[in-house]
């Protein structure tokens, strides 16, 4: 990521199987926990991984904000490109390994 100048940070991420529990109680509870974000595939990838034995890791690209009073879709141009970018950052990264 550094070598494109891509800013990242490595942060605790909540995952939940859940969708519209990020209420606003719950945020404030995650966040005091020190996570940055919140998704719901992680656990899932995570748990065959460590069943499997296999190395993982999660790249999230943030298509919405739950942090404050309202929510953010993120719906801009320029934000809808990133994903495609991230992927081919991370077939480069795994290809690395």
């Amino acid at each position: 990521m550094e070598k494109h100048g891509v800013p990242f940070q490595i942060a605790k991420t909540w995952t939940t199987d859940a969708i519209y529990r990020e209420t606003k109680n719950r945020i404030a509870e995650r966040k005091s926990e020190g996570c940055l974000t919140v998704e719901m595939e992680c656990a899932g990838f995570l748990a065959v991984a460590t069943f499997r034995g296999v190395k993982f890791g999660q790249l999230l690209a943030a298509g919405d904000d739950v942090s404050g009073t309202e929510w953010d879709p993120r719906h801009t141009e320029e934000h809808m490109s990133f994903p495609e970018r991230l992927f081919w950052l991370s077939v480069e990264a795994c290809i690395r390994l």
